[in-house]
């Protein structure tokens, strides 16, 4: 799944049936190339998902098994902040090389696992991230 198509996507909670969020953004992690977490928009203090609270990741929705699962920056180690999204970020190589910028990302729905790195007349896999930071994402030279 792309990343743009995630995006503006509700979180339900599954015990009780109730819109808490929308994505908005994500964080990665690397080793092995993975969503670390969700960055979510709520009416409350919570501002992010981690993969590993996400219970499905469905065509029309997210779900969380409850409502206590979306937590706010400080209750987690994943850094789901706006600074760490990667969309719209630099993409160099592990030698220094600017490739462009990161348009959209392709990953597994079930296990997180990015597949893709999307940029303008270019794809690259996954697993040639290498980390991913404020300022822009590393990943290994061909």
């Amino acid at each position: 799944m792309l990343f743009s198509q995630a995006k503006g996507r509700n979180v339900v909670a599954v015990s009780t049936a109730e819109t808490l969020a929308t994505v908005t953004g994500l964080a990665i992690a690397s080793a092995p190339a993975r969503v670390a977490a969700l960055r979510v928009k709520t009416r409350g203090p919570g501002t992010q998902v981690t993969w590993s609270n996400v219970h499905s990741f469905g065509p029309d929705a997210v779900t969380v098994r409850t409502p206590d699962k979306i937590q706010g920056d400080q209750d987690t180690t994943a850094p789901a902040d706006k600074y760490h999204d990667p969309i719209g970020k630099r993409v160099l190589t592990e030698t220094g090389q600017d490739l462009g910028t990161l348009d959209d990302m392709d990953f597994d729905e079930t296990t997180g696992h990015i597949q893709r790195l999307i940029m303008a007349g270019q794809e690259i896999p996954g697993e040639r991230l290498l980390g991913a930071g404020t300022y822009a994402i590393i990943i290994a030279a061909p």
